[in-house]
């Protein structure tokens, strides 16, 4: 635990050399946007506040000049320093739970875009959005594409290593990142070199790439910039069990077809529902036209069948509603009593062999807990599983219990199986009570790591266990 060196009068009196008013608040004062990022009382989280956790203070820095003095200030006082950005994070990275700075870094706004050298110079608070907007009209495709795009930053994707719909061509959000810049806990500024490839050491970059602020705050990367498609081209198929998705899934690969987004799901699955599959095909036109031919061969051998193409436009121009959604619902909604349904998301990553396995214990699972399993099914390849579970009482408080418990089976079961709990929201509160049973020695290393970079443990304390 830190013991703070400094009353709260001194820090924020040594803040105000460093942040004019206005752009320093104190928690009495917090927004309510800032008490939660998208763990909130609507999930299964054992004692979440209604009224949330809003930080000792607010700054809202505007170069990274102000971030290293802000830095140091919290070294001095030994505070806890938590990063935030558009607070769209599913695991509770970026609540202040020990009060502390939380450092809004939406203002750090500016990037450029490297035409010769295929590659955009970002900060961390710029939108996603902008970002792509800003390289199609280079001629360039931004290919980090999450359903948070319209509202997400930078920072926050690189900070839970996030993974968009294209992810299955383009990977995650890690794989784009060339460089990072970062101030470490003691106030200096680490940065990396944008090489494509190396082999002076250790990849520096990726103690910041889904970390979540644990070893220090990210200032800026620099972003691989795509060549624009030439031709992009969607699909729709429907299959009539969970089991013959997932065979058309693996023959694609198998066959060497490489969609740029794989979006399987199958609704109500203790129904056995008919499941849907969602591609996306970019490249060359010729290259895109036979993947299409391929795609439907390999799918009808297996028994799906092709749909209208008006379902597969459809899912792509709808596929960030729910961050609009969410964006609204975090400038109305003002919890004073826990939801009586709770919700759950969980996302997996397991070998391909164990997924039929894990797909029919799962089953097994949310119906002898009496929790109703809303969707299922997989993201990007046959190996990430996601679903989507809920459970609803009169008292709040056992439908969170009910669902916190049969999470926390599943994701045992996952771990059992080879697997791992999660593959693109990271760990924060929700997940760090597994982190040991999930990594064994390598935790100790994790911690032997955080030690050695941040040694009074002010960088986004109580998170992801280490």
């Amino acid at each position: 635990m830190i013991r703070q060196r400094m009353r709260p009068t001194e820090i924020h009196k040594q803040l105000l050399k460093v942040i004019p008013p206005e752009r320093l608040i104190a928690g009495n004062k917090m927004p309510n946007r800032y008490r939660f990022d998208a763990l909130r009382p609507y999930r299964p989280y054992p004692g979440i506040r209604t009224q949330g956790y809003p930080p000792t203070f607010l700054v809202r820095p505007e170069s990274v000049e102000e971030i290293i003095q802000i830095m140091k200030i919290a070294r001095r006082a030994r505070i806890p320093i938590v990063p935030y950005g558009a607070g769209t994070g599913l695991m509770g990275a970026a609540i202040a739970i020990r009060g502390g700075l939380l450092v809004d870094t939406s203002l750090l706004r500016e990037f450029e875009v490297s035409d010769e050298d295929h590659w955009v110079h970002a900060q961390a608070g710029v939108i996603l959005e902008d970002l792509y907007n800003s390289l199609d009209e280079h001629g360039f495709l931004f290919a980090h594409d999450p359903w948070t795009r319209p509202i997400a930053m930078l920072g926050g994707g690189i900070s839970t290593n996030s993974l968009g719909y294209l992810g299955a061509k383009y990977g995650s959000l890690g794989n784009q990142i060339l460089a990072i810049e970062a101030v470490l806990p003691d106030g200096r500024l680490l940065k990396t070199r944008p090489a494509e490839f190396s082999s002076t050491g250790f990849d520096l970059k990726r103690l910041f790439i889904g970390t979540e602020g644990q070893f220090g705050l990210v200032t800026s990367a620099t972003v691989r910039a795509y060549p624009k498609p030439e031709r992009l081209a969607l699909a729709s198929y429907r299959f009539h069990s969970f089991e013959e998705g997932f065979e058309g899934i693996c023959a694609l690969r198998n066959k060497g077809i490489r969609p740029s987004m794989i979006d399987y799901g199958q609704p109500n699955p203790h129904m056995n529902t008919e499941s849907e599959l969602n591609l996306t095909f970019d490249g060359l036109s010729r290259e895109v036209e036979a993947q299409l031919v391929g795609t439907d061969s390999a799918i009808e051998k297996v028994g799906g069948t092709k749909a209208d193409e008006r379902a597969a436009q459809e899912f792509w121009d709808h596929r960030h509603d729910i961050a609009l959604n969410f964006a609204k619902r975090v400038a109305e909604k003002h919890y004073r009593t826990e939801p009586r349904t709770k919700f759950d998301y969980l996302n997996v990553s397991l070998p391909t062999s164990k997924i039929l396995e894990f797909n029919s214990e799962l089953l097994g699972i949310t119906r002898a807990r009496k929790v109703e399993l809303i969707e299922a099914g997989l993201w990007q390849g046959p190996e990430l599983f996601s679903m989507v579970l809920s459970a609803s009482d009169s008292n709040p408080k056992l439908a969170g219990k009910r669902l916190w418990e049969t999470s926390n089976e599943i994701l045992r079961l996952v771990q059992d199986l080879g697997g791992c709990m999660e593959f693109c929201h990271g760990v924060g509160l929700k997940l760090a009570h597994l982190m040991e049973r999930e990594h064994g020695l390598g935790l100790e290393v994790m911690r032997r790591m955080k030690d050695a970079v941040d040694p009074l443990g002010i960088m986004n304390p109580g998170k992801e266990a280490i």
